[in-house]
Protein backbone atom coordinates (compact mmCIF):
# COMPACT_ATOMS: atom_id res chain seq x y z
CA UNK A 1 0.00 0.00 0.00
CA UNK A 2 1.45 3.37 -0.85
CA UNK A 3 1.24 4.74 2.79
CA UNK A 4 3.43 2.49 4.00
CA UNK A 5 6.05 3.11 1.53
CA UNK A 6 5.90 6.41 1.81
CA UNK A 7 5.74 6.00 5.27
CA UNK A 8 9.11 4.07 4.83
CA UNK A 9 10.50 6.66 3.34
CA UNK A 10 9.66 9.24 5.17
CA UNK A 11 11.29 7.48 8.13
CA UNK A 12 14.31 7.09 5.67
CA UNK A 13 14.48 10.98 5.18
CA UNK A 14 14.57 11.29 9.49
CA UNK A 15 17.47 8.90 9.65
CA UNK A 16 19.33 10.27 6.95
CA UNK A 17 18.88 13.93 9.04
CA UNK A 18 19.31 12.23 12.48
CA UNK A 19 22.67 11.46 10.77
CA UNK A 20 23.57 14.09 9.48
CA UNK A 21 22.87 16.20 12.31
CA UNK A 22 25.18 13.38 14.06
CA UNK A 23 28.43 14.17 11.89
CA UNK A 24 27.95 17.81 12.28
CA UNK A 25 27.93 16.88 16.22
CA UNK A 26 31.34 14.71 15.58
CA UNK A 27 32.71 17.35 13.49
CA UNK A 28 33.34 19.76 16.17
CA UNK A 29 36.45 18.23 17.54
CA UNK A 30 37.99 18.05 14.44
CA UNK A 31 40.84 20.00 13.09
CA UNK A 32 40.61 21.98 10.55
CA UNK A 33 42.30 19.74 7.56
CA UNK A 34 39.79 17.03 8.74
CA UNK A 35 36.98 19.38 8.71
CA UNK A 36 37.97 20.52 5.42
CA UNK A 37 37.64 16.91 4.06
CA UNK A 38 34.55 16.60 5.94
CA UNK A 39 32.92 19.50 4.06
CA UNK A 40 34.31 17.73 0.74
CA UNK A 41 32.98 14.48 1.47
CA UNK A 42 29.62 16.21 2.84
CA UNK A 43 29.40 18.26 -0.49
CA UNK A 44 29.84 14.71 -2.45
CA UNK A 45 26.99 13.44 -0.85
CA UNK A 46 24.32 16.01 -1.54
CA UNK A 47 25.95 15.91 -5.21
CA UNK A 48 25.04 12.17 -5.51
CA UNK A 49 21.35 13.11 -3.79
CA UNK A 50 21.10 15.74 -5.98
CA UNK A 51 22.15 13.60 -8.97
CA UNK A 52 19.74 10.51 -7.95
CA UNK A 53 16.95 13.36 -7.93
CA UNK A 54 17.74 13.99 -11.47
CA UNK A 55 17.33 10.09 -12.14
CA UNK A 56 13.63 10.17 -10.29
CA UNK A 57 12.59 13.35 -12.21
CA UNK A 58 14.21 11.61 -15.68
CA UNK A 59 12.23 8.42 -15.02
CA UNK A 60 9.26 9.58 -14.19
CA UNK A 61 9.59 13.09 -16.43
CA UNK A 62 5.48 12.35 -18.01
CA UNK A 63 4.47 12.38 -14.15
CA UNK A 64 6.65 15.14 -12.73
CA UNK A 65 5.59 18.64 -13.49
CA UNK A 66 8.02 21.33 -14.79
CA UNK A 67 8.05 23.00 -11.67
CA UNK A 68 10.28 20.26 -10.58
CA UNK A 69 12.33 19.92 -13.26
CA UNK A 70 13.08 23.49 -12.91
CA UNK A 71 13.42 23.75 -8.87
CA UNK A 72 15.99 20.53 -9.54
CA UNK A 73 17.76 22.90 -12.14
CA UNK A 74 18.10 25.89 -9.66
CA UNK A 75 18.85 24.41 -6.91
CA UNK A 76 21.78 22.67 -8.78
CA UNK A 77 22.67 25.77 -10.13
CA UNK A 78 22.51 27.28 -7.20
CA UNK A 79 24.82 24.88 -5.26
CA UNK A 80 26.93 25.31 -7.95
CA UNK A 81 27.56 29.32 -7.43
CA UNK A 82 27.49 28.83 -3.68
CA UNK A 83 30.09 26.15 -3.86
CA UNK A 84 31.92 28.16 -6.88
CA UNK A 85 31.57 31.82 -4.11
CA UNK A 86 32.73 29.54 -1.23
CA UNK A 87 36.01 28.13 -3.09
CA UNK A 88 36.72 31.54 -4.00
CA UNK A 89 36.53 33.22 -0.17
CA UNK A 90 38.15 30.15 0.62
CA UNK A 91 41.56 31.58 -0.91
CA UNK A 92 41.30 34.74 1.19
CA UNK A 93 43.74 34.49 4.17
CA UNK A 94 43.40 37.84 6.40
CA UNK A 95 41.16 37.88 9.59
CA UNK A 96 38.53 40.04 8.23
CA UNK A 97 37.79 38.52 5.34
CA UNK A 98 37.98 35.15 6.85
CA UNK A 99 35.32 36.15 9.91
CA UNK A 100 33.03 37.69 6.78
CA UNK A 101 32.68 34.46 4.99
CA UNK A 102 32.76 32.13 7.99
CA UNK A 103 29.17 34.10 8.55
CA UNK A 104 28.67 33.72 5.10
CA UNK A 105 28.71 29.92 5.31
CA UNK A 106 26.65 29.96 8.47
CA UNK A 107 23.83 32.32 6.80
CA UNK A 108 24.16 30.24 3.69
CA UNK A 109 23.78 27.09 5.98
CA UNK A 110 20.73 28.25 8.04
CA UNK A 111 19.17 28.87 4.26
CA UNK A 112 19.85 25.18 3.65
CA UNK A 113 18.55 23.89 6.92
CA UNK A 114 15.18 26.25 6.27
CA UNK A 115 15.18 24.86 2.26
CA UNK A 116 15.31 21.26 4.23
CA UNK A 117 12.83 21.72 6.86
CA UNK A 118 10.08 23.30 3.86
CA UNK A 119 11.15 20.51 1.87
CA UNK A 120 10.29 18.01 4.84
CA UNK A 121 6.84 20.04 5.64
CA UNK A 122 6.36 19.46 1.66
CA UNK A 123 6.92 15.87 1.55
CA UNK A 124 4.75 15.02 4.45
CA UNK A 125 2.00 16.92 2.91
CA UNK A 126 2.25 15.10 -0.19
CA UNK A 127 2.51 11.91 0.89
CA UNK A 128 -0.73 12.63 3.24
CA UNK A 129 -2.28 14.07 -0.15
CA UNK A 130 -0.89 10.60 -1.95
CA UNK A 131 -2.51 8.68 1.08
CA UNK A 132 -6.12 10.58 0.91
CA UNK A 133 -6.37 10.05 -2.59
CA UNK A 134 -5.30 5.94 -2.71
CA UNK A 135 -7.94 6.22 0.05
CA UNK A 136 -10.31 8.07 -2.09
CA UNK A 137 -9.90 6.21 -5.32
CA UNK A 138 -9.94 2.76 -3.63
CA UNK A 139 -13.41 4.10 -1.81
CA UNK A 140 -14.76 5.04 -5.24
CA UNK A 141 -14.18 1.57 -6.78
CA UNK A 142 -15.65 -0.06 -4.40
CA UNK A 143 -18.52 1.85 -4.96
CA UNK A 144 -18.71 1.17 -8.58
CA UNK A 145 -17.87 -2.67 -8.24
Amino acid sequence: MADNRLSREFDALSEKTKESANKLKASAGHEKDQLKADAAAARERATSTADRFKEKVDDASERVSSQWDELRNSWKSHLAKVRSDIEEKKEEHDAKSAERQAEWAEAYADDAIWFAESAVEEAAAACLDAVYARANADALKSKTS
